[in-house]
């Protein structure tokens, strides 16, 4: 992963080497583009900044883009990039799910490849022009800008043994994560950052789960409940992406859309490392605080994963696209796993918890 890293850097450091050649632009040649961030600003929303400012310097002042922290709901992301309210978005294809439900997968989604096989498919198996091919049917552009590691499995004030314990809860979730979660007896919720904690404390539900460890504990959620679960197999990633009208991207110049281009490419080699950083921060502060980390029993995962395989075929029925990408993805996941069984050497981290390689099953 290192050496990915480094390479991908330095092509980031020869792309500023090559812009900085570019003269000044005037104030009459600069283009000034509103966008809308979607995204829990302690992490995610600054990573819009980061990708607006490295535009701005990579076109020599002549691309400047101006952030507006959720200056408009995802639900209505469209039709403000529609009407020209906003020229582009910082978030997730995700987000739009209540537009099109077959963008959810392009998130992230349940027993799903880690940020390396995710980037993968997304760059070289097909996955973007999968995605492209749905919001073509909403006149969109979307360009693939980053990667974060898997969240949390899950908040809970009382441990859980089997699939039994979890009948009856009310659950904080959200998409695909609920879905299969109702299917296994929970109430799921769909509730905001901000209201989580409250949630907890007026005995509204009895879990969460919400974001990255992180963001999770900027919420406040370790403070009232002490269980946290791993793996996060709701949402082994969360891609992040800018999306804009595909009219809004035709109109620009070469020279702005291969900036855009490769402000994506740095956001990619630095959204990964940055934010596994703030995991590893986190769950210290979250050992000092008294929470118990907690494996998913085996046989709860099993049950988790064969209602989610139910979820996508029953999706994948009503919507052709959504069944090419999923086709298009299980075939990259096959040939994808079959060298990582091949090449994998089993080390995570010393000879004492050294393993076996195993097959890659996503």
């Amino acid at each position: 992963m290192s050496s990915r890293i480094r390479a991908a850097l330095g092509g980031v450091a020869l792309t500023y080497c090559i812009f900085a050649a570019a003269p000044a632009a005037t104030q009459d040649d600069v283009v000034h583009w509103r966008m809308n961030s979607l995204l829990y600003p302690k992490l995610f929303g600054e990573a819009g900044e980061r990708f607006a400012e490295i535009v701005r310097r990579l076109s020599g002042g002549s691309f400047v883009i101006e952030v507006h922290d959720r200056l408009v709901l995802d639900q209505d992301t469209f039709d403000a990039l529609e009407a020209g309210l906003v020229d582009a978005a910082w978030g997730s294809a995700g987000h739009h799910g209540r537009e099109d439900s077959a963008l959810t997968i392009f998130t992230g989604f349940p027993f799903g490849p880690d940020p390396a096989g995710f980037t993968a498919w997304m760059q070289i198996g097909g996955g973007a022009e999968a995605l492209q091919a749905i919001y073509d049917r909403h006149g969109m552009k979307s360009l693939y800008c980053g990667i974060l590691p898997a969240e949390g499995g899950g908040w809970f004030l009382a441990p859980i043994e089997s699939v039994d314990d979890l009948g009856g809860l009310s659950i904080r979730s959200f998409g695909y994560g609920a879905r299969v979660l109702q299917r296994l007896g929970v109430v799921p919720y769909e509730l905001p950052a901000q209201e989580i904690r409250q949630a907890f404390e007026t005995g509204l539900i009895d879990a969460a789960e919400f974001s990255l460890p992180s963001i999770d504990a900027d919420l406040g959620i370790a403070e009232v409940a002490k269980h946290l679960y791993f793996p996060g197999w709701q949402q082994p990633v969360t891609s992040l992406e800018i999306l804009m009208p595909e009219r809004r991207w035709e109109v620009l110049s070469d020279r702005h859309q291969a900036v855009i281009e490769a402000a994506c490419g740095d956001m990619l080699s630095w959204t990964a490392p940055a934010a596994v950083e703030k995991q590893i921060e986190a769950l210290q502060q979250f050992r000092q605080m008294g929470v118990e980390f907690h494996q998913w029993p085996d046989d709860v995962l099993v049950e988790m994963r064969e209602a989610w395989e139910d979820i996508i075929a029953e999706d994948v029925e009503g919507d052709p696209l959504l069944a090419g990408a999923w086709s298009d993805y299980l075939d990259f996941r096959e040939r994808y796993g079959d060298w990582q069984s091949r090449s994998s050497t089993g080390w995570t981290g010393s000879a004492r918890h050294a393993s076996k390689p195993q097959p890659l099953k996503d």
